[in-house]
């Protein structure tokens, strides 16, 4: 068994210590090659200069294994053995502020990605007093759709058509793979749309196909979909309709993000040349970056279900999110000011106009 393979559950992060469990059995025979591929893991990710873990300290029901940084400091990764699982954890807690900062804060950021997600509204409803869209925030952090990073253990991500970069990224693409929590956004979506009048839904080729198609199988309307753009000569952009069928029609444009709204410019320029009527564009998660100016300017009303600023709330805790304050904080300097942001990571920044 390799480290990366436990399911892990229960963080907690706290003054020179990272806690967390695995509700795997691990057996007696497993803990030192565990222990072995965590130092590597750690070796290659967190500190490269470690140099090496040593023979573990056996109680009754714990290992400790420790993990020389250097000649002076050494940390200490803990196996205890409950009935029902197995609790870890990661210290060096008489360390000072700055080995915590370098060691404590990514190695919770890198465990994080191995724990196992169990979507719960419930909890949710305990413990975000917020509007719908917070609460719709709250479960994409759940689940994990929202992606974080600052760099260093992984990449920043690519944003506005894959030039400039970001320390933030929602996948929505995994919602399908959470059947409960998919549908319980399309019902929200479907209530909130039950007061706008349109014909059609068309969906933004590839993310958001499948939310658009059950959102008009739940509403019982009419979808097709948009290209991206024209890969080849004989490739209609508007795909699943004739033009005699959108004549004259109320088109709801859907996807399940947006940034600059210029793809979805594209498509609403698409569907009115072929002259069907496009006043409105639905989206699950707004990253508010001009999307609604943009859209404002052609006509079209930008209608979302949840967005940045409910997705970055202080009524959403921590346990539920999972960043540390470092990451907020990279966030909402990035989003405050992009520019600056690239430069002070060293990257070029893109002033990006619509295709």
């Amino acid at each position: 068994m390799r480290f990366v393979e436990l399911p892990l559950v229960g963080f907690e992060i706290k003054k020179g210590i990272v806690s967390f469990a695995t509700p795997i059995i691990i057996e007696p025979k497993e803990v030192k090659s565990l222990a072995q591929d965590f130092f590597r893991l750690f070796q290659r990710y967190i500190f490269p200069k470690a140099k090496a873990i040593g023979e573990p300290k056996k109680e009754a029901n714990a290992d400790t294994f420790p993990i020389y940084l250097n000649n002076r400091k050494t940390a200490y990764l803990n196996f205890i053995y409950d009935i029902d699982a197995t609790r870890l954890s990661f210290e060096c807690s008489r360390w000072d502020a700055k080995s915590e900062i370098q060691i404590i804060d990514p190695l919770f950021r890198l465990l994080r990605e191995q724990r196992v997600i169990k979507p719960d509204l419930e909890y949710i409803r305990k413990k975000v007093s917020g509007t719908l869209s917070e609460i719709v925030a709250a479960l994409l952090w759940q689940i994990g759709a929202v992606k974080v990073s600052l760099g260093d253990i992984k990449p920043f991500f690519k944003v506005d058509e894959r030039k400039n970069r970001s320390p933030i990224y929602l996948d929505l693409k995994c919602l399908p793979n959470y059947p409960r929590v998919f549908d319980f956004l399309i019902s929200q979506s479907a209530l909130i749309l039950a007061h706008y009048d349109f014909d059609l839904i068309c969906g933004i080729e590839a993310g958001s196909i499948s939310f658009a198609s059950l959102l008009a199988q739940k509403i019982a309307k009419p979808s097709f979909f948009a290209r991206r753009e024209r890969r080849y000569k004989e490739a209609p952009l508007l795909e699943g309709i004739k033009e005699h069928e959108l004549f004259r029609k109320k088109v709801l444009l859907v996807d399940d993000t947006v940034v600059k709204g210029w793809t979805k410019r594209r498509a609403i320029e698409e569907i009115r040349a072929k002259g069907g009527i496009c006043e409105y564009t639905f989206v699950i998660f707004d990253r508010q970056e001009g999307a609604r100016e943009e859209l404002t300017s052609l006509n079209c009303s930008l209608l979302f279900l949840t967005n940045r600023a409910a997705l970055l709330s202080k009524r959403i805790p921590q346990d539920i999110t999972l960043i540390t304050e470092r990451e907020y904080k990279e966030i909402l300097a990035y989003f405050s000011n992009p520019r600056r942001w690239h430069e002070k990571q060293g990257f070029p920044y893109h002033e990006l106009k619509p295709r």
